[in-house]
């Protein structure tokens, strides 16, 4: 019960509060249609109308163009992308403001309505065509856009000028067929004039031509062509004895290539009036034409406006066109040399036949040249003579499947040195695989090069110090040879190999008390002795000889059979006899040494630990007697050569 007084009181204004809620469905009604372009839409349809009714031509009280649907078209474009509620609200504007002014020109309510309605299907139509690529001026100029509003300016004319024709010839009191052909002249030259007019008018924004440091003098030029097609064009539709019609296209054409687009609104617009008052009084080419209606003028007249315009406007849009295109490749070139003068980097264009060049002025301050003494001499003539070919190999290696390469060389400096550069160089102008020339950014790159170097030969000495640790880890610091490690290391690389091979395992005989006797120095000296024994007869290149251990050394023979390795020992152990070194503790009173060889065949599989076991054995029996050698044989042990 509450609730329902609450209501009560809220709706009979206790409480506005309810009143506001209630409207504001409608508030955002009005504020998704948007007033903005509306009331203008309905005041140029309402103007347009009136003059359409109220200043008719003389040539039968007919009209040359009809001004109302190219005024509610041009008004409607800017804002008809906003939607079909922004859209229903011009459709009504333009309707309204039509049917106003036929009410106030006394037009009959049925036909003011039809009209009304075939006005809202222009706009329909038309702006289906165009859509949103035309909202301003400055989207005529565009080759593309102008051609789809010349279909519409066709299109929507002849689909709305047939549903009329019969209407519309009870107003005018004339056959349908003329009627209708009239009314689809009219209604098209209406919108080919008036939309790009009040677009202009409406952007009020200088033409391209004029938008130029030198538009005063320019200006001045421009006016005075204007004022002779004016001339030309009075003279052609004022004189009745010669058919002058074509006069009036070569002062046209200089109109829209100093005014483009712009140019081509203003002809016509200076065309149609001349031309219509001419003719309405009698005068010009057109009424040389003789024993006919003035209805038959008048249709002649609407197609020479309309092949003007046709004209006109695509050739006004084509030089806009061109005029940006020039515009902004000019913008672009001005870009492009502020880059090059201000750019650190060295930039080089050149045909690839060298005879069209181009260097930036970083030149000056990468290798001192300028720029005329840089492009003076031959474009490998700054490199250096060892360079020379490779710079020529990567230019002709440019293609359409390679069209980049990137190399470094040496570049002469103008005070005769060389510096160190890199560079990128791309192709351009590639077509059937072939080139026309190639750019190429270069960059000085002499620290860099200076810390490659630095850094090569940093890691040459590491290499080399590593190298040498390496060689002292795995050498006797004695005598010279292999250590143990470095033995086994040595072994390893004929490990996967089948060939013949043979092992003499060495030691020297009573060498403590040879150490006992004479001190650890003469000792050290004594096997020093030996190893040089040793190196004398395992001499080859790949023999390896090492010392294994205090008086142990080991003499690995490859691709030596037994009876060969056997021949070597036994040289070995000639040698140090024959050096008769004293050695009081022993009872051959001399040093001497044992020797013990196992071999393997080429046949017989890699296996060092056996062969090293097989030669221990040996040497084990050739110590048994001293001064001996001893080969291991796998029937009977060892068998003492």
């Amino acid at each position: 019960m509450q609730a329902f007084f609450n209501g009560r009181a809220e709706t009979t204004g206790n409480n506005p509060r309810h009143d506001t809620a209630r409207l504001h469905p409608l508030l955002r009604r009005i504020s998704a249609a948007d007033t903005a372009g509306v009331l203008p839409l309905a005041v140029g349809s309402a103007l347009a109308t009136l003059v359409a009714l109220r200043v008719p031509g003389r040539v039968d009280h007919t009209m040359l163009f009809w001004p109302v649907s190219g005024t509610a078209l041009a008004l409607a474009l800017p804002h008809w992308h906003q939607g079909w509620p922004k859209r229903r609200a011009l459709l009504l504007a333009a309707a309204g403001g039509f049917l106003a002014a036929a009410a106030a020109t006394g037009m009959p309510a049925t036909i003011a309505c039809l009209i009304a309605t075939l006005t809202c299907a222009d706009l329909l139509i038309a702006t289906a065509i165009l859509g949103p690529a035309v909202r301003t001026f400055d989207d005529l100029k565009y080759q593309t856009n102008i051609q789809r509003f010349l279909v519409a300016v066709i299109c929507a004319p002849i689909l709305t000028g047939t549903l009329g024709a019969y209407p519309v010839s009870l107003l005018l009191r004339l056959p349908p067929l003329q009627t209708g052909l009239m009314s689809i002249l009219a209604d098209s030259l209406g919108m080919a004039m008036l939309v790009p007019t009040v677009l202009s008018l409406a952007g009020a924004r200088r033409p391209l031509a004029l938008r130029r440091p030198w538009a005063p003098a320019h200006g001045i030029r421009v006016a005075a062509v204007l004022c002779g097609f004016v001339a030309v064009s009075s003279y052609v539709f004022w004189q009745t004895v010669n058919p002058f019609l074509f006069m009036v296209f070569p002062p046209m054409m200089l109109v829209l290539l100093m005014l483009g687009l712009e140019g081509a609104v203003l002809t016509s617009l200076v065309l149609t009036a001349i031309s219509w008052f001419g003719t309405s009084h009698g005068h010009g080419p057109i009424c040389l034409v003789r024993g006919v209606s003035p209805l038959y003028h008048l249709l002649i007249l609407q197609g020479f406006i309309w092949i003007c315009i046709s004209t006109g406007l695509p050739v006004g849009a084509l030089l806009d066109e061109r005029k940006r295109a020039d515009q902004s490749a000019k913008q672009s070139q001005s870009i492009y040399q502020v880059l090059l003068q201000h750019t650190d980097g060295l930039i080089i264009l050149s045909s690839i036949d060298g005879t069209q060049r181009y260097i930036s002025p970083a030149i000056a301050r990468l290798a001192g040249w300028s720029q005329p003494e840089y492009l003076a001499m031959d474009h490998f003539e700054i490199l250096h003579p060892e360079d020379q070919a490779l710079a020529r190999q990567v230019i002709g290696s440019l293609s359409a499947r390679e069209p980049e390469h990137t190399f470094r060389y040496r570049m002469k400096h103008k005070e005769g040195t060389w510096i160190w550069v890199e560079a990128t160089v791309r192709a351009y102008g590639i077509e059937d695989d072939a080139i026309a020339g190639y750019v190429g950014t270069v960059r000085d790159i002499s620290t860099l090069k200076q810390a490659e170097e630095s850094w090569v030969q940093e890691r040459r000495g590491l290499v080399q110090q590593r190298r040498q640790m390496a060689d002292l880890a795995n050498t006797d610091p004695l005598t010279g040879l292999l250590n143990r490690r470095g033995f086994e290391e040595k072994l390893r690389v004929f490990a996967d190999r089948r060939l013949a091979r043979t092992l003499l395992m060495v030691d020297l005989d009573f060498f403590k008390k040879y150490n006992d006797t004479y001190g650890h120095q003469a000792g050290d000296a004594c096997l020093v002795r030996v190893a040089a024994v040793l190196r004398s007869q395992a001499a080859r290149s790949n023999d390896i000889v090492a010392r294994l251990g205090g008086e142990e050394f080991a003499v690995f023979l490859p691709g030596v059979e037994l009876p060969g390795g056997l021949l070597v020992a036994e040289k070995i152990r000639s040698a140090l006899r024959n050096l008769a070194l004293e050695h009081k503790a022993s009872h051959l009173g001399i040093v001497t040494l044992s020797v013990g060889a196992a071999a393997h065949s080429a046949s017989h599989e890699s296996d060092t630990r056996l062969l090293f076991s097989q030669a221990d054995s040996a040497l084990y029996a050739a110590k048994r007697t001293r001064d001996a050698v001893s080969a291991f044989d796998r029937s009977a042990a060892v068998l003492s050569a």
